[in-house]
């Protein structure tokens, strides 16, 4: 459905949810999901793995009033309403198991005991002149962009880990008794000084002691962001985007119904798989994708498989097979998944991903997606997997990579 059909999306709404559509993807975006009654439940709710983003977006003009008036008053208007709103959110979906959005499709909650919620308040309307409060406000932590961090945060952070990882950086600056103080900036200039400390806010790693206030002056993102280092740091990453791209693809199929169990012909809606894709950060994404497409220009005589050990104890498995075989193809594929689970005692998630290879289908193309998750390993596995690995001569015909 467009989002602009979606009753009650302000247009300030819908910058928002596509901002989030391209650092979190479709499958996991899902604006004025509904709440108690029917009623809207949050701006809008991201939902990946164990992670719930709640996000509220409130604008409000600021008035000067030549005192502090003015931005009290816009501040109660547009941060204290928004971070009210992603509290009640919380409360509600504490209680639920599953969320449904505003085109009816439900969204299955991940378990209570597994969740990681992040509040997030898009403040608008304070045009740079208003100071920005950041932090617990008395319900849990909630960050708090405007309308000059907002684009920063999501573009430069876009993917859920990435994203994630920087609110919860951000949160432990706090709580190890370091305060940031924003001198003219916003969370903008906390992102740059993030990525440019290796994702960490570690300032004085030679320090045994981190420093009690952290002046985040106004013109950091705007020279770091304008810097080689980022630049270079960008030319890296692009062909990472590649991974989304295919993560795309494989929630369309998913959403339109085209993404089919190869044995009982029945559609799934099983996303798993989507899932641990899409919980990759973009550098290893960036590795991912050129595993991939290497592996698949390789001569099909040299290399039948490759094994890339990806982020969060999760590995994958390409493989390459003709269309016309698919249902050989499918079943090697999971032989394949369980084979590296065994190989590799620090991996309990395998996905595997079988296509064909460019250019040598004659009656079109395929891919087949395995989620396999295993976190115990018993040694009657251990004994299926050395028949399986017999049967395939697995290690004479699969590449190995490591990030």
């Amino acid at each position: 459905m467009d989002d602009k059909l979606i009753h009650g999306l302000t247009p300030s709404e819908r910058f928002v949810t596509n901002l989030c559509k391209q650092s979190f993807l479709r499958l996991w975006t899902h604006p004025n999901p509904k709440g108690k009654k029917g009623k809207e439940l949050c701006d809008c709710l991201v939902v990946c793995g164990p992670h719930i983003v709640i996000i509220s977006v409130k604008e409000n003009e600021y008035k000067d009033t030549g005192d502090s008036t003015g931005w009290e008053r816009w501040a109660k208007a547009a941060i204290e309403k928004s971070a009210s709103q992603i509290w009640g959110a919380e409360r509600w979906l504490e209680a639920v198991d599953e969320v449904t959005r505003h085109d009816g499709r439900t969204v299955t909650l991940p378990q209570k005991t597994e969740r990681k919620y992040h509040r997030v308040s898009v403040s608008l309307g304070g045009h740079g002149q208003v100071p920005i409060k950041w932090g617990d406000f008395g319900n849990g932590f909630v960050h708090v962009c405007d309308e000059y961090s907002v684009g920063v945060v999501f573009s430069a952070l876009d993917t859920i880990t990435d994203f994630v990882e920087f609110l919860t950086a951000s949160e432990g600056l706090l709580a190890c008794g370091t305060y940031p103080l924003f001198s003219g900036g916003g969370i903008e200039d906390l992102v740059a000084l993030y990525i440019s400390h290796g994702r960490s806010f570690n300032i004085a790693p030679d320090s045994d002691k981190q420093p009690d206030l952290l002046i985040i002056h106004s013109d950091i993102w705007s020279g770091f962001s304008a810097s080689e280092e980022f630049k270079d740091m960008k030319a890296d990453l692009r062909r990472s985007y590649v991974w989304d791209h295919l993560i795309e693809l494989y929630a369309h199929d998913l959403l339109t119904d085209g993404m089919f169990d190869m044995y009982s012909k029945a559609v799934t809606n099983n996303e798993l798989a989507l899932v641990a894709m899409a919980l990759q950060p973009r550098g290893y994404r960036a590795n991912l994708a050129e595993a991939l497409l290497e592996f698949l220009e390789e001569p099909e005589r040299k290399i039948a498989s490759r094994v890339v050990l990806g982020f969060g104890k999760t590995a994958f498995v390409f493989l390459a097979g003709p269309s016309s075989d698919r249902e050989f193809r499918s079943r090697e594929l999971v032989l394949r998944c369980l084979v590296v689970r065994g190989r590799l005692p620090d991996v309990i998630t395998v996905v595997g991903i079988a296509t064909d290879r460019p250019g040598t289908s004659e009656i079109g193309y395929s891919s087949d997606l395995v989620y396999l998750h295993m976190p115990e390993w018993s040694a009657k596995d251990e004994a299926d997997v050395t028949g399986i690995q017999n049967d395939l001569g697995y290690f004479k015909n699969a590449k190995w990579s490591k990030r």
